[in-house]
């Protein structure tokens, strides 16, 4: 029997989607927003979010499930290879969003874009499988959401294993803002000041980042699941490979973990990965990599917001993020 969507969904305010739709183009529908934290969701979640809370998990699942731009892709292709003996070949046979069910991502599509001719080229798909295709794939299962614990299905922790990498929210934030220009979310036009001002309101899809995090963070014990930050993969990569092996029961040499090392680099990454080639100008899905770069982005008075936003949101958790050791 399938069990009811336990989060209210309703629509944001009339100011807050007039605020939506001059940046989100091509959506007829409110924005809403979901649970006591108000994640912000597209309209199409609605109909299908408790389909998505419904979904059979499998015990040899896998599910790769951080907020939007912390990681995801680098930490899908660790996870990935370790699960399947290091098969680089198959790896760069099938493109990361072939081998990964992205499964909301089709509640997202506006409008306009499902009216889109769907000949696009591989890396300009978001992904090949959806929630909608879930149940027919083979075991084991990789899976990839951007949506927090609380609206993935409840015996998820019980059953799979599952993996959430966490990042500096302003680092997200600058990285999102890339993305979402890049993927044609938002116009070339917009600054980035104009963006800062709507992820730390909650204006952006999947934010408060905050609320979304901290979820993870307090299941962290929990024994299926993996939680690290983005800032550890930089800091020491090698010692998240061995944690990666360990938490997948998997055992490899040293020579063959240099040398996974070595193809998660970024610079590896950028030259091998599918979404290499997805680049739009100067703007491309692989930037920099690097964490700490968005005091390159933010003026004084937003490094004086970016103190606040941090500080305000912290106040009430244990977690902080790691300092990338330079």
């Amino acid at each position: 029997m399938a069990l009811r969507f336990p989060h209210e969904i309703k629509p944001v305010t009339e100011e807050e989607d007039l605020i939506l739709k001059k940046y989100y183009k091509g959506y007829s529908r409110p924005f809403v927003r979901v649970g006591a934290p108000g994640y912000l969701s597209t309209p199409g979640y609605q109909d299908h979010a408790e389909d998505i809370y419904n979904l059979e998990i499998k015990p040899d699942d896998i599910w790769v499930i951080p907020f939007s731009r912390s990681g995801t892709t680098w930490l899908q292709e660790l996870v990935w290879l370790v699960n399947n003996n290091l098969d680089y070949v198959a790896a760069a046979s099938e493109p990361l969003n072939k081998r990964y069910a992205y499964i909301e991502h089709v509640t997202q599509k506006s409008d306009a874009a499902k009216k889109m001719p769907q000949s696009i080229r591989p890396e300009q798909r978001a992904t090949f499988e959806s929630f909608e295709t879930l149940p027919n794939l083979p075991s084991p299962r990789y899976v990839k959401s951007h949506l927090p614990l609380s609206r993935l299905p409840p015996a998820l922790l019980d059953t799979a294993k599952v993996f959430y990498i966490a990042r500096d929210p302003r680092d997200v934030a600058v990285s999102l803002y890339f993305a979402d220009k890049l993927f044609g979310y938002f116009s070339d036009e917009v600054t980035f000041k104009e963006f800062w001002d709507l992820f730390k309101r909650d204006l952006v899809l999947h934010t408060p980042i905050f609320s979304h995090v901290k979820e993870a963070w307090e299941k962290r014990h929990n024994p299926n699941l993996f939680f690290l930050f983005y800032e550890d993969m930089q800091n020491n990569l090698p010692s998240v490979i061995d944690k990666v092996c360990n938490f997948l029961n998997k055992a490899y040499t040293a020579e063959q973990k240099a040398e996974l090392a070595r193809h998660l680099s970024f610079e590896s990454m950028k030259k091998t990965s599918t979404y290499s080639k997805l680049s739009k100008g100067e703007n491309s899905f692989f930037r920099k990599g690097k964490s700490g770069s968005w005091v390159e982005y933010f003026d004084d008075a937003m490094k004086e917001e970016a103190v606040e936003f941090m500080e305000k949101n912290l106040s009430d958790t244990d977690m902080r993020f790691p300092v990338v050791e330079i």
